[in-house]
């Protein structure tokens, strides 16, 4: 009875706190009946708390959107800025922009001249050579392009004519492979069995049943020439037991080779059946081995052999040519089979090399290379004819000429001083740092603003630029003078001039904002995106969600500015390019992403995968 009652103590253990639990409940219910506003106020500020807290504990996951540019084409202009003054002086030295010898000189001291009148001109010979020939080797490559436009798509046909034909061939050549597997299995049988006879038949044992090879053994009184026979004798024996078990086993395997065998099952038996053709031609050697030397052992003894050795020294001898003939056969159709494969893999992957970014076939990456190469001889050619420019000294602006320094036949260099120019242009004198300096050059373009004249702008031409600098306080600067295309009394000398001079164009290029450009280590990528639906919404600053993850795409920058860089090439144009990437909220926009170039990467917090292609 005492383990019943304390078992009954053990089970109502938990009654006291049950209890309490509905005290306090009904406690609650009394107070929410009595207090039924401040009650809902409660509850509502709890629920409150509650769902800011689960909001921050876990927050809805947000996709990442993507702000996108596009491929386009365009002017890339690059300019270099400076300020100054209007110039009070009313002269300019005239200087080359390259060395050489004076070979003509149209300058005399008190002559006028006007704007753009040659002065001087430098010995170009060489030069103009460098012209010619690239004027020569750029029609060259234009014809050789030409050529290659309308043969592209002519080798693309025929390569894929050719990836069609190496498929029947090779389709062909699996029954070539049949047909010379099932031969093999016409000629073999009878090799085997005259094989077989040789060693184990009884036509030297009689009545005895002795076996041919054991009748070898023991002809000769000799224990030197028995020994001989015997080793002869073992290694026929174990040659002919590995044919027999490969020819046993491969045999069985033919029974049910059909030309209906996929192209596997053929290659693999024709593999196999080299293989026990091999070892039926070894075990044929081994056994005419045999048979040759129990036949020279017996004529050095002067011994009278059988009939029969001879005869099977003939059959062994035909065998040889039979089972030689049959591995020939297998081992050409094998390397046949084999040339016809490889055959279709590398058309294949030409096909495929010749469709990189274009599906047609008109237009393969060398084709696409000479194009560049072509637009890089045309530049080329452009350089060498400016430079050739340089070799006559023009005058910038109308004037008097004061002096004239040089006589023909001497050699200057550049930045020498040939003569000296009395005008009444106004001039613009702008102080530049030795980087932006060194990009300046004689009779480049430039766009002039004033602080004092509200709107004014003027164009002007590079006249010179300062051989050497003054250095101030450390920092090395250079005196660049600008005449003016245009005259306005409005500006006076000594007001404040703002320039800014093109030091590069490029024209009609595909361009790209300069955000959309990344790089990793000296290579420079963009993200290329797939757009969908209303591509303008794309480029809102708000971004856009992608119907799939942009790649990564190696290119070629040119010149660029503060705006838009060049592409050379990588880069189709009308592409969508991302600019900028907005990640969902809470992640770590500055997270470091880790390199796209290495194949695939992960960027931001955002999980998106990159491949390079």
């Amino acid at each position: 009875m005492k383990e019943k009652r304390d078992g009954n103590r053990s089970t109502h253990a938990g009654m006291p706190h049950y209890c309490n639990m509905r005290k306090i409940s009904k406690k609650v219910k009394r107070y929410v009946a009595a207090h039924k506003i401040t009650s809902i106020v409660l509850l509502v500020a709890i629920g409150g708390i509650g769902y800011f807290a689960y909001g921050k504990l876990f927050p809805e996951t947000e996709p990442t959107k993507y702000v996108l540019g596009r491929a386009m084409r365009g002017n890339v202009i690059v300019s270099v800025t400076g300020t100054g003054q209007i110039s009070a002086s009313d002269q300019i030295e005239m200087k080359p922009k390259v060395s050489g010898d004076i070979v003509w000189i149209g300058a005399a001291e008190g002559r006028d001249v006007t704007t753009g009148q040659a002065l001087f001109r430098l010995d170009s010979t060489d030069i103009e050579k460098n012209v010619a020939d690239a004027e020569i080797s750029l029609r060259e490559a234009q014809l050789q392009l030409e050529r290659n436009v309308i043969q592209a798509p002519i080798d693309y046909q025929k390569k894929v004519r050719s990836l069609t034909d190496a498929k029947e061939d090779l389709s062909a050549e699996y029954i070539n492979a049949f047909n010379a597997v099932s031969d093999a299995y016409l000629k073999i049988p009878a090799v085997m069995t005259s094989l077989e006879n040789a060693i184990y038949g009884t036509d030297l044992g009689g009545s005895s049943g002795q076996w041919n090879v054991n009748i070898y053994k023991g002809l000769f009184s000799n224990e030197g020439n028995r020994d001989t026979v015997a080793s002869f004798s073992d290694i026929a024996i174990k040659d002919y037991g590995d044919a027999r078990a490969l020819y046993d086993e491969a045999f069985a395997k033919f029974k049910t080779f059909t030309r209906s065998s996929s192209k596997e099952e053929i290659e693999s038996f024709l593999e196999t059946t080299y293989n026990m053709a091999d070892m039926v031609s070894r075990a044929t050697k081994s056994e005419k081995n045999l048979i040759d030397t129990v036949i020279d052992i017996a004529g050095q003894e002067k011994k009278t052999l059988d009939s029969y050795v001879s005869s099977a020294q003939s059959e062994l001898n035909s065998n040889v040519t039979v089972s030689n003939g049959v591995l020939s056969s297998l081992l050409s159709q094998k390397t046949s089979l084999k040339k016809m494969k490889d055959s279709v893999v590398d058309i294949g992957h030409e096909i495929a090399l010749l469709e990189i970014n274009n599906p047609n076939g008109d237009n393969p990456i060398d084709l696409q290379a000479q194009k560049n190469n072509l637009e890089k001889q045309k530049n080329d050619l452009a350089d060498l004819k400016a430079e050739l420019a340089d070799y006559t000294v023009y005058a910038p602006f109308s004037g008097t000429v004061a002096t004239v320094n040089v006589k023909n036949g001497d050699s200057v260099s550049a930045g020498t001083s040939l003569a000296t120019l009395i005008t009444r242009q106004k001039i613009a004198e702008i102080s530049l740092n030795e980087i932006d300096a060194a990009k300046v050059k004689v009779g480049q373009k430039a766009t002039l603003t004033f602080d004092a004249v509200d709107g004014l702008s003027a164009s002007g031409e590079v006249a010179s630029v300062d051989t050497l600098g003054t250095v101030s306080q450390g920092v090395v600067s250079y005196t660049v003078k600008i005449g003016f295309d245009v005259e306005d009394e409005r500006i006076k000398p000594g007001m404040s001039v703002n320039a800014s001079i093109v030091t590069d164009v490029s024209e009609n290029a595909i361009i790209v904002p300069n955000a959309a450009i990344k790089t990793q280590g000296n290579r420079s990528y963009v993200e290329i995106a797939e757009a969908s639906g209303d591509n303008r919404v794309a480029f809102s600053p708000q971004g856009t969600e992608l119907p799939a993850l942009p790649r990564a795409q190696i290119v070629e920058t040119g010149l660029s500015n503060d705006s838009v860089t060049e592409i050379v090439s990588g880069l189709n144009e009308g592409a969508f390019v991302v600019t900028r990437t907005i990640l969902p909220t809470g992640t770590d926009s500055n997270q470091q992403a880790p390199s796209l170039l290495s194949g695939v990467g992960t960027r931001g917090g955002s999980g998106t995968r990159m491949m390079v292609r």
